[in-house]
């Protein structure tokens, strides 16, 4: 439903900048022949992917291909995929400012005149354009190498519900990410440096939010071994995300193979169970919940796995995607949740005169930390790139998590 709700505003919102920009071009005394190129330019642009997307899906089904890629790569991404997203976001970012122009310029008209209203009407336009064209690519090429490593404190000594100084020992250290979704966009360099980092903090417990892997099966033993090169005391743990089901068509033997190729490097991906811990004598209950857009758990037996962690001094929810169904069991049900899938919105345009997290539609938690109720959330902006091969206005980060009971 997003999806086509996307691909309804993208193709009227372009349709509306296509035409102002031509009348804006046209009053500038741009030829005709070169206003029919760029008449054509614009369309393609903005539908020329998605219309390729879609061809490759159906060809790739037709020929009973057991997985396939749905994006160019190599030049086809430098001709087309890029160009694509940059297009796509400047026209998203240009077209308030248009319609805000369209508007200031019916009120002004009676006071001005048509023809010099026309004119400001054309300069605003290209001016808007022009900005976002050069901003909207110098901010993804600046903060792409972007890599947070945000710490916080959470427990029930952070609440003061410990009875004293002495009843509390060094905090357990979590490193928590998720999303590296390895492929060409997050190379070996990157997932090296995520390794790097999180081994550097010294954790005592790694846990994992899943979506190891983007799509096809190309990656899947690379970033297992990988993922074996990750240090902790206490060990390296998944939950499954959505993209652990695209290596191939057939979800299960993706989730499968995922699976085996993580355990034989050390990490295990573990589906919806309670797995307890000690720390200065405190039980600490650990519940891995899967739960993505392919895969939801059933509500009896998310509350079946909540049962099963009330005993522990202090409870985890490990979890994939979080959503206000879920916020309303886990709610006082739970101390801490970990969760991953929104990139922190990953491609934030900016509406009026800030960056909106697009993440937002589909969630309220879109990255760092949150309340619900005594719940304590944590929202990871995830590594890698989903759909789009760049982030914008929305920076990776690893979160380094010092429990203290």
């Amino acid at each position: 439903m997003l999806l086509g709700i996307a691909l309804v505003v993208v193709a009227v919102g372009g349709l509306y900048f296509r035409r102002r920009v031509l009348e804006a071009l046209e009053l500038f005394g741009l030829p005709r022949r070169y206003c029919r190129l760029v008449g054509l330019l614009i369309p393609w642009l903005l539908f020329g992917l998605p219309a390729l997307v879609f061809v490759s899906v159906v060809v790739s089904i037709a020929l009973g291909r057991d997985s396939f890629t749905v994006s160019p790569t190599g030049v086809g991404e430098w001709l087309l995929v890029y160009p694509f997203w940059i297009a796509v976001l400047v026209m998203l970012q240009t077209v308030p400012f248009l319609i805000f122009i369209d508007l200031a310029a019916r009120v002004a008209r009676e006071h001005l005149g048509r023809e010099r209203i026309s004119r400001y009407r054309a300069i605003g336009c290209l001016v808007a354009v022009a900005a976002f064209s050069l901003y909207t690519p110098a901010c993804i090429l600046i903060e792409r190498s972007d890599l947070h490593v945000n710490t916080y404190q959470v427990g029930t000594a952070e609440l003061g519900q410990s009875v004293g100084a002495d009843d509390t020992g060094e905090p357990l250290r979590i490193a928590f990410f998720a999303d590296l979704q390895q492929d060409h966009h997050t190379d070996q360099a990157r997932v090296d440096e995520v390794v790097s980092l999180v081994n550097q903090h010294n954790p005592d417990l790694i846990l994992v939010g899943g979506d190891w892997i983007n799509t096809g099966p190309e990656y899947i033993e690379t970033v297992a071994r990988s993922a074996g090169n990750l240090r902790s005391r206490l060990g390296t743990f998944s939950v499954r995300g959505d993209h652990e089901h695209f290596a191939y068509r057939d979800q299960t033997r993706s989730v499968s193979e995922v699976s085996r190729a993580l355990a034989r490097h050390g990490v295990e991906m573990v589906h919806n169970q309670v797995r307890t811990i000690e720390h200065h004598g405190k039980r600490i209950a650990i519940m891995y919940l899967s739960y993505n857009y392919i895969f939801r758990t059933p509500v009896s037996e998310i509350r079946a796995l909540l049962e099963r962690a009330q005993d522990a001094d202090y409870s985890i929810l490990v979890t994939h995607q979080f959503d206000e169904k879920l916020a309303e069991l886990v709610e006082d049900k739970v101390d801490l949740a970990l969760i991953a899938h929104t990139h922190g919105g990953q491609v934030n345009p900016i509406i009026g005169v800030v960056h909106v997290p697009l993440a937002r539609v589909e969630t309220p938690w879109v990255a760092g930390r949150y309340q619900l109720g005594k719940t304590t959330l944590i929202v990871t902006s995830g590594i890698g790139f989903s759909i789009a091969p760049f982030r914008y206005a929305s920076p990776a980060s690893i979160e380094m998590i010092d429990l203290t009971l």
